[in-house]
């Protein structure tokens, strides 16, 4: 009795599973060449936010789905993306058989990070240019051209900084802690390992975080999602490098649940255009990972990007035109005959990744990260004692430097005849390079001082040396996240992070340039300070010692502090989908805290130096919503909306780090507020995405450092309360024309402005004291560096015999120089206000003095605006297949075919003014140094031959 209860009660279930079940769809992605099958194909169902991949025989199965019409998109690296319509019947299991989808042309042999990677440590630096907000290869119309064809001049996407791109590497979150920048550097020269990769535009949130508005990139580096071969790559260009080599190989998923890869590669040699650019980089990648069962998937995962590259710095249009190119670099000299670069970045940070996946039913999955970044990061620069700047471009040397001091109408034409002498003798002795022999022969030099006399005897100090400033991060991070495939097409994926991160900042001697030892005092506070313990850099080991610290080689000086951060948040993502309807709504909350812990007590702020800083702590938290309808398969609409609340980053917490543990005043949490609208187009004649985008940012900070002249002192200018607005539109087609030919295009328009006026505090690294405060008249002025215009249109041809081509137009306009926010204050233009104050309250005004004082308002505030450039570039490549089973193949890219060399592509305005005086009352005037700016280079290229099987 009891048996045949059971034998009823089994026949009941599976009958009500019988019912219950759904539809499904089936099939097979295989490549159009050959016919081979592709593992880890993402196979996606758009409207229900469902992903599945291909296994490594290339299946795939998609089950438990309602009857219904849906579009399934087929996404892999070095493959043309593939949407499908597909009807699903209730229980059926639709069989697709074979997907085919096409190779792709050139952007998968020429795409090289490294353009990207150059900038992404040092974009605080105001010697740098503008950081590009995105690197991924996406599949979007209009971001796979931003991306890539408009990288030539550090274009952004709308305008945002790359903090507000959240970059994901395998599920986790690798945005610098301490400034939010792009990791791509981490990295670089991994492309095989690292090629691919799944992107989220716009305010879209994803299966592992919610993201910024700038959209977010995963990027997936573990064996199992390597592409199965072996793969051998040279290249050669005249761009950031000469070489580089590349050996990569996956295995694939084995029999017995292994699959492992591993990828090497090096970058060597300088570019064609800017002397002491160059690259002397490695980079190792090896991943393995154990399927256990059908359901728990376990791997481990290490890559590192160990280079050494010189730098490029900006220079004046003066400088330039002296030296006889855009490309004059003020870091280079030479040293007995050599050419050297003292401004050198040495970084090798591993990372060591662990991933866990448990498909603990047919509907759910779980995801489980963890991963640990190290290692140094160093930034070289040349530091001295005494004296003046000694690069080439410091303004006391420069011909024109002294028409900083005339004034028109105070100016005598006797002083000016002077200064044009001197103007011509400094034209006839200038040639702009670092002079390192002299250094050397400079630092032959025998201290006096009783003190040093005696502890050093006849050993040399030196007066020049190379430092190395260090950012040396201990990165620990942790990720879980669930999702849920829940029926009547509807899905939930939540999860937690967990970031705690410890960064050494200090500076130690790399080359002492013939000397023998530094001493390590401040020089400035030297200078102005009376106290021998006021300007110890470390006062507790002069009081133990009696002298400051003696440097050699490899010691630290100047500074050492360290930056402590933690971070966790919750976040969950829903998604429902009803016939052509979907709505999604994400949300999140968090916490962060960070706070400085002062390694030396600095003698100059003996009771703020040392120890712990107050520890600031931020409730963070983002809200989202996603509304969508797909008309047809050939016409849908998106609509975003977010709003988001997050901390500030460290290094705009703290006035001045190097030195004490003063917070900047007026620090908030910055809101960010954004929303986007999209229409998309999909027939067989034409594809096109054209979006409208609106985005507010208010009280974000910064901090600036550097030598104010007019102070004769080093000082720190710190604002809060800048806002910022950025609204816009983009739009991305492709129109196949005829036989494998194709017209694609983008336009990116837009507005962004600062839309308030900062207030701002000035100290100086000599007291402890507010030496100015006042507000920066920004308001209305426009956000810098990114090309608020620009357009791009091209011809794209896949022909027979797999040949592919391209040329490609763009056109830049509405460029914005980087502000001095001193131009913009009161004091700036003090001089010219006080004689528009004391006309206005005259009963008879003088109009002309008026006018020329107004102007002179005006001019010192000005914001340089440049573009109305055009560049041509042209693509060509072929793969040959053998035996369906190996692949050879090249591909070359030329880049400014016209060979403009006057292309500005950024700069910023000199953080420095002048100062006049002009009047018998002692009244100064205050005036502008010439700007610097950055040059795109003249004709590239970039040839890379591959092999594959």
């Amino acid at each position: 009795m009891k048996l045949k209860v059971l034998l009823i009660l089994m026949l009941a279930a599976v009958t009500f599973t019988s019912y219950a079940q759904d539809g499904g769809i089936r099939g097979k992605v295989v490549s159009r060449n050959g016919r081979v099958a592709l593992s880890n194909v993402q196979v996606k169902i758009e409207n229900l936010g469902l992903t599945v991949m291909t296994d490594k025989d290339g299946n795939f199965v998609i089950e438990n789905l309602p009857k219904g019409d849906y579009t399934l998109s087929f996404a892999t690296p070095e493959f043309e993306p593939l949407n499908l319509m597909v009807r699903v019947d209730n229980q059926n299991v639709k069989d697709l058989r074979q997907v085919i989808i096409v190779p792709t042309g050139p952007a998968g042999g020429v795409l090289d990070d490294a353009i990207f990677a150059e900038f992404d440590n040092d974009s605080s630096s105001s010697d740098t240019q503008a950081l590009p907000s995105s690197l991924s290869s996406s599949k979007d119309l209009f971001n796979n051209i931003a991306s890539y064809r408009f990288s030539e001049m550090r274009f952004n996407v709308r305008g945002y900084d790359s903090q507000y791109s959240d970059i994901y590497l395998n599920g986790i979150r690798f945005n610098d802690a301490l400034t939010g920048y792009g990791p791509w550097s981490l990295w670089s020269g991994l492309n095989d390992a690292t090629r691919n990769q799944e992107n989220y535009t716009g305010l879209e949130a994803s299966d592992f975080g919610i993201g910024g508005i700038g959209g977010m990139t995963n990027v997936n580096a573990r064996a199992s999602q390597m592409r199965k071969g072996l793969r051998v790559s040279l290249s050669n260009g005249n761009q950031m490098y000469r070489f580089r080599a590349m050996v990569s190989y996956g295995s694939g998923q084995l029999d017995n649940g292994w699959s492992y890869a591993f990828s090497v590669g090096t970058r060597q040699g300088g570019n064609g255009y800017v002397d002491g650019v160059y690259y002397n980089s490695y980079s190792y990648f090896a991943s393995a990972e154990k399927l256990f069962g059908d359901n728990h998937r376990l791997g481990l995962t290490l890559m590192a990007s160990p280079s050494e590259r010189g730098a490029q710095q900006a220079s004046t249009d003066e400088a330039y035109r002296l030296f006889g190119n855009n490309y004059y670099n003020p870091n280079v000299g030479y040293q007995a005959g050599k050419l050297r670069n003292s401004r050198v970045r040495n970084t090798h940070e591993p990372i060591v990744m662990l991933n866990y996946t448990w498909d603990m039913s047919e509907n759910t999955r779980l995801n489980a990260a963890t991963a640990l970044r190290f290692g140094k990061n160093g930034y070289s620069a040349l530091t001295w004692n005494g004296g003046s700047d000694p690069r080439g471009d410091y303004y006391r040397y420069m011909p024109l430097s002294d028409q900083t001091q005339i004034v028109p109408g105070i100016t005598t034409d006797q002083t000016i005849y002077f200064y044009l002498q001197d103007a011509i003798m400094a034209a006839g002795v200038w040639d702009g390079m670092l002079d390192f022999d002299d250094f050397f022969h400079k630092n032959q030099y025998i201290d006096t001082d009783p003190v040093l006399s005696k502890l050093m005897g006849n050993r040399y100090r030196s007066n020049y040396m190379i430092e190395e400033r260090h950012t040396d991060q201990l990165d620990y991070n942790l990720a879980v996240n669930v999702q849920h495939n829940m029926r009547h097409n509807m899905r939930i994926v939540g999860g937690a992070n967990l970031r705690v991160n410890r960064t050494n900042y200090y500076s130690e001697v790399k080359d002492l340039l013939g000397g023998d030892y530094w001493y390590d005092i401040d020089k400035f506070a030297e200078r102005d300070m009376a106290s021998t313990e006021a300007y110890q850099n470390d006062l507790d080991y002069y009081w133990a010692t009696g002298h400051a610290r003696v440097a050699r080689v490899g010691d630290k000086y100047g500074y050492y502090y360290r930056a402590h951060l933690l971070e966790s948040n919750a976040w969950a993502n829903y998604t429902w989908g009803i016939g052509g309807f979907s709505l999604g709504v994400a949300g999140s909350v968090g916490y962060s805290q960070m706070y400085r812990e002062g390694m030396w007590r600095k003698g100059l702020f003996p009771n703020n130096s040392k120890g712990d800083s107050k520890k600031l702590d931020y409730l963070t938290y983002e809200g989202k919503l996603s509304l969508g309808y797909k008309f047809s398969g050939a016409h849908s609409l998106e609509a975003n909306v977010a709003y988001l609340q997050q901390a500030p980053k460290f290094n705009t917490a703290f006035v001045s780090p190097r030195t004490r543990n003063t917070t900047t005043p007026g620090l908030k949490a910055e809101k960010v507020f954004g929303a986007d609208l999209t229409y998309n187009l999909n027939l067989p004649y034409i594809k096109a995405r054209l979006s409208g985008y609106y985005t507010t940012i208010t009280d974000q900070s910064k901090v600036i450092s550097f030598y104010d002249d007019t102070r004769s002192s080093f000082t720190n200018f710190a604002m809060s309360g800048i806002d910022k607005e950025h609204y816009g539109v983009e739009l991305g087609l492709s129109v196949p024309v005829w036989q494998g030919l194709s017209v694609v295009g983008a336009v990116s328009w837009g507005e962004y402005t600062y839309t308030s006026n900062p207030n701002f505090v000035q100290t100086t690294d000599n007291v402890d004291r507010i030496v100015l405060k006042d507000k920066v008249n920004w308001d209305g002025f426009h956000v810098e560096s990114s090309p608020q215009l620009a357009l791009n249109i091209g011809l794209d041809y896949r022909g027979p015999r797999n040949w592919f081509a391209g040329v490609n137009f763009n056109y830049y306009d509405n460029l914005y120089l980087s502000m001095n926010p001193l131009y913009r204050t009161a004091t700036a233009t003090e001089y010219y206000t006080n004689q528009i104050i004391a006309e206005v309250s005259k009963p008879e005004p003088d109009v002309e003095t008026l006018a020329q004082a107004i102007a002179s308002v005006k001019k010192i505030r000005n914001q340089e605006k440049f573009g109305g450039y055009y560049t041509l570039s042209a693509n060509v490549g072929k793969n040959w297949y053998i035996h369906r089973n190996y692949m050879l193949g090249f591909s070359l890219e030329v880049k400014n075919i016209l060979n403009d060399q006057d292309i500005r592509t950024g700069g910023y305005e000199q953080m420095r003014m002048s100062k006049v005086r002009g009047n018998s009352n002692g009244d100064y005037i205050y005036g502008r140094f010439p700007s610097k700016y950055f040059y795109l280079f003249g004709t590239t290229y970039y040839l890379n031959v591959y092999f594959r099987f």
